[in-house]
């Protein structure tokens, strides 16, 4: 036992002053990790001098969406619609987002309708500038309630609501400007906007060059219960106007909105219910009112029906005095892409005069679809 001990630690001994000795070989492999080692430190430091290059995490993605529409008016532009029998292309539309840098986000989205020429649409950049404040500045969609704020192909229905085209126009409440959104510590989800805007739209352009537009937009969104949402918004426009016949040369837009979303937990793909209705009141430049609801329900995976109710009204004993327009709609989307919708219109602009309308329209999407709003 004493021997082999003994041997144990003899072969320790020299096993330990071996390591301690270096052969040639690897001296000469250390010699050559060291060299390697003094070549990436001098290629990083060179690399930290240099501007960086493009990388692909800045390249923008590009979507291109289609709308074709085919339509039938009994009426027609002879009377109170302003939709033919025909077929044209509805809008297309071409769109570039990107990170700028680690701050800064930009949009950029260029339109046509049918087959006019090319206009801005909206060129944003956006930034976080705090935890619950962020900035954008640019020209885009205003923070105007629900409808407002969606481009064509996202429209629930094929058309705008009445309300929105004769208040609002046909371009919408679309303007240049700068705007601040703040999301309130509250339990539940809930932004304030405001908006500082040019006044291009006819209701605010007003005479003098520091004529502008204010806007402000508060955004609600509650949970009722695993499968039900509640949303509720209110909107407030003022700025002057250079209309000489107005009772005010200051025009007072103001809006109200109200979303039910119910979608059930692990069946959401295959149904939905959605109710929105949107109220919105003029007076200065105008005085006038309107109010849309609609409800949409998707019964199976690719398959969704809708209906909506609009009515408009205007003070104005040389205008018509009420609109109304009830509107079903059928919608196949097989994916996110592409969509065909069938829509009739019943168009009742004043007593005795009626116009049926039947739109068809086919949506689709090419490359990136980026998320749309809740």
């Amino acid at each position: 036992m004493k021997f082999a001990t003994v041997l144990a630690l003899a072969w320790l001994v020299s096993a330990s002053a071996w390591a301690q000795t270096p052969s040639a070989t690897d001296s000469e492999h250390l010699q050559r990790l060291e060299e390697r080692l003094k070549k990436l430190e001098a290629a990083r430091d060179r690399a930290a001098e240099e501007p960086p290059g493009p990388s692909n995490r800045f390249n923008p993605a590009i979507s291109v969406n289609g709308l074709f529409l085919g339509t039938y008016a009994s009426e027609g532009s002879a009377g109170a619609s302003e939709i033919d029998t025909g077929m044209d292309i509805q809008e297309v539309e071409l769109r570039f987002s990107a990170d700028v840098d680690h701050w800064l986000r930009a949009e950029l989205t260029l339109a046509m309708e049918e087959t006019d020429e090319i206009e801005i649409e909206e060129l944003i950049a956006e930034a976080v500038i705090a935890r619950s404040l962020s900035l954008r500045a640019g020209k885009f969609f205003a923070a105007f309630g629900k409808h407002n704020l969606l481009h064509t192909h996202s429209y629930p229905f094929i058309d705008r609501p009445i309300v929105n085209e004769e208040i609002l126009g046909s371009e919408g409440l679309n303007e240049g400007g700068a705007g601040l959104d703040y999301l309130l510590p509250l339990p539940f989800f809930s932004s304030l906007s405001l908006q500082f805007l040019q006044g291009d739209n006819d209701l605010f352009s007003g005479p003098r060059n520091d004529d502008f537009l204010y806007l402000l937009h508060w955004k609600n969104l509650v949970d009722l219960t695993a499968d039900l949402t509640a949303e509720l918004g209110g909107s407030y426009a003022t700025g002057r106007n250079d209309n000489p016949v107005a009772e005010s040369d200051r025009t007072h837009l103001a809006g109200a909105d109200l979303t039910f979303k119910w979608k059930p937990a692990g069946r959401e793909r295959y149904r939905s219910l959605v109710w929105q209705s949107e109220f919105m009141d003029v007076s200065g430049v105008a005085e006038a009112r309107g109010v849309y609801s609609l409800l949409q329900y998707q019964f199976a995976q690719r398959w969704w029906v809708q209906g909506r109710y609009d009515y408009y009204t205007r003070d104005d004993v040389l205008e018509t005095a009420d609109r109304q327009r009830g509107s079903a709609l059928l919608a196949f989307a097989p994916s996110e892409f592409t969509a065909l919708r069938l829509q009739y219109n019943y168009l009742d602009p004043r007593p005795g005069k009626t116009d049926h309308q039947v739109l068809l329209q086919i949506n689709f999407t090419l490359g990136s679809h980026p998320a749309h709003a809740y």
